[in-house]
């Protein structure tokens, strides 16, 4: 929705439901596969049976990650629930690195006491395209 002039009033960022539905998938495949498996491999399966199933949970548990207004941005995310302000907030950005030949990035919000860091996989979008969307929100 946009303001009256052409701003977004506010903005709301969840996990991509697509791969929320993969992880319910994998992990149901997992624990098909574990009760099939010999001993050994068991384990392995049910491992990754727990992992998807704590991705499905957080993303459906917290959920929206990221809603922000012209007034403040609140994030609920595993281990960060904050609300912030504009007037806390020092900088929004994303920040970009090579790590092992693969390209991470991720949106920071700095409000100084509180550095929140989200991925792309939290947000369901660009965390570059998330950062200039902020940043149009945010009051001048």
């Amino acid at each position: 929705m946009d303001g009256p002039l052409g701003r977004p009033v506010s903005v709301r960022f969840v996990p991509d439901p697509r791969i929320t539905a993969l992880a319910v998938i994998g992990c149901g495949a997992a624990i098909v596969l574990a009760l099939r498996a010999a001993p050994t491999g068991r384990f392995l399966f049910v491992l990754a049976a727990i992992v998807l199933a704590g991705y499905a949970v957080s993303d459906l548990v917290f959920r929206p990650r990221l809603d922000a207004d012209s007034r403040e941005i609140r994030v609920r995310a595993p281990l960060t629930r904050a609300t912030l302000p504009w007037l806390e907030v020092h900088a929004v950005r994303a920040d970009q690195r090579m790590r092992y030949g693969l390209r991470a990035v991720t949106l920071e919000i700095d409000s100084g006491d509180t550095v929140v860091v989200l991925s792309r996989r939290a947000l369901g979008a660009d965390p570059a395209e998330v950062a200039r969307t902020l940043r149009a929100l945010a009051p001048r």
